[in-house]
């Protein structure tokens, strides 16, 4: 029981967290990066789920930590300080000042004004397409296992599929 009450106020707050925040959206640039006044620590935040998403902690976790036990997880721990660590020094304040430099809202939409190349944002958005699809496809399969594990739900009725 506790935990669809945690589901349940899990949702209530994006619910209201989209609420609020559809008010406060008025243009493009506010709904993509927040006008630019988004502080450090909500974009860390927003990295890190982004990036730590159903891909990392339940489909290579579960799978590696399944298949060769926990002591092959310590991977995970580099990825995770590692990962995210090298990112944020090496490239985020330098890509957050360029970006506002430049006027850019997306990556590819950057890459091109940097590079004076329409065909470098064409490029750029087609390879986040493409590996966006079995990237979405990983993620969704990841709940769908947490779903069945966790609520004891038909793992074809968590991906979407009904009836299952």
């Amino acid at each position: 029981m506790a935990k669809y009450v945690i589901l349940a106020i899990f949702v209530a707050v994006l619910i209201t967290v989209g609420i609020y925040s559809r008010r406060r959206t008025k243009t493009v640039e506010d709904f993509f990066i927040g006008s630019r006044t988004v502080g450090p620590w909500l974009s860390a935040f927003a990295y890190g789920t982004t990036y730590f998403s159903a891909v990392l902690f339940v489909g290579y976790a579960g799978k590696i930590g399944y298949g060769f036990g926990l002591s092959s997880l310590w991977i995970v721990v580099g990825n995770a300080l590692l990962g995210t660590m090298v990112a944020w020094w090496l490239l985020a304040k330098r890509t957050r000042n360029m970006t506002g430099r430049l006027g850019a809202l997306t990556m590819p939409e950057f890459l091109s004004r940097r590079y004076g190349s329409k065909a470098i944002k064409i490029a750029a958005a087609l390879i986040i397409f493409i590996f966006l699809v079995p990237y979405s496809a990983s993620v969704y399969t990841g709940l769908a296992y947490l779903f069945e594990t966790v609520f004891k739900i038909n793992f074809t009725t968590a991906c979407g599929r009904w009836p299952p």
